[in-house]
């Protein structure tokens, strides 16, 4: 098992030119769609395919399952191999977020079964700031075969979510930023607050000030309590606001060797999206 995804600029430069590696660029904007392909045409790392966060690596909008749905296993895997990926590929995300939408395709390709799969840390700001070179040249791509192998257990769904209310035996972790998880704003979504139980590690504490990841005794100290319910045999699912920044956590949570943990993949949007659901506020640790 791959324990630690998170690789330098300097290890991807050193082997950007292997042919069983695939670079893939996920630079997207929340709000601005065609800002992270506008960005991809003007100036990428050599080599590297673009994969957009909402036509690629997510379902189209449906009355349930979020505002980034999960697209079905074998439409996803046939869009990857059309971008090159193979069952056999090695391959390295970025994207200039810290890491939030590099890890949806992290995820996304550990849920197909494929855990050769990295993220660079920093992002494409960092591998500009260190000279490395960049490109407007598009891949030429030969399409590939991905065959997917699902884990299941990886993911939970509303139903999951519903019975974990009340249960000591799971921990719900939320990893949008404090305000939203309290229900003082809520600048996306069109319900305020957090599901019930719910406790908040926002997903930016995974990084440091200039945006790289921790090292792991910083990150053991973010995600201590989720931590310490993993150590106790208890389940951890951790959701935001529609699946996408979740997956640093659960990414960081693999890397300190906890890959137990669950994808609420519709999370907080699929959520609000049936009435009866309840609804928390205010702080619960």
């Amino acid at each position: 098992m791959n324990i630690n995804p998170i690789v330098s600029p300097k290890w991807l430069l050193a082997r950007m030119y292997e042919p069983d590696l695939v670079i893939v660029d996920c630079r997207f904007v929340l709000g601005s769609p065609e800002s992270g392909k506008a960005a991809y045409a003007v100036s990428h790392i050599p080599g590297a395919v673009f994969l957009d966060i909402e036509e690629d690596l997510s379902a189209p909008v449906g009355t349930h399952g979020g505002r980034h749905p999960l697209p079905e296993p074998l439409e996803l895997a046939a869009r990857l191999g059309r971008a090159g990926i193979s069952s056999a590929s090695r391959v390295v995300a970025y994207d200039d977020q810290g890491g939030l939408y590099a890890a949806r395709l992290w995820w996304l390709l550990r849920w197909l079964g494929h855990d050769d799969v990295y993220v660079m840390d920093e992002g494409f700001a960092a591998w500009q700031a260190g000279g490395f070179p960049v490109t407007d040249v598009t891949r030429t791509v030969v399409p590939a075969s991905f065959v997917p192998d699902v884990r299941g257990d990886m993911l939970a769904d509303v139903g999951e979510i519903r019975r974990a209310l009340g249960d000591p035996g799971v921990l719900l972790v939320d990893s949008r930023d404090a305000s939203r998880y309290a229900g003082e704003q809520e600048p996306i979504d069109a319900k305020a607050g957090h599901i019930p139980g719910a406790i908040n590690r926002f997903w930016k504490g995974v990084l440091d000030d200039q945006g790289a990841w921790l090292a792991e005794p910083q990150l053991r100290e973010q995600l201590a309590p989720v931590i310490r319910a993993l150590d106790d045999g208890r389940e951890a699912i951790v959701y935001c606001g529609s699946g996408v920044s979740a997956c640093p956590n659960v990414l960081a949570l693999h890397r300190l060797g906890y890959p137990q943990a669950k994808l609420y993949a519709g999370s907080w949007s699929d959520w609000i999206s049936y009435s009866d659901n309840h609804i928390a506020s205010g702080e619960e640790e």
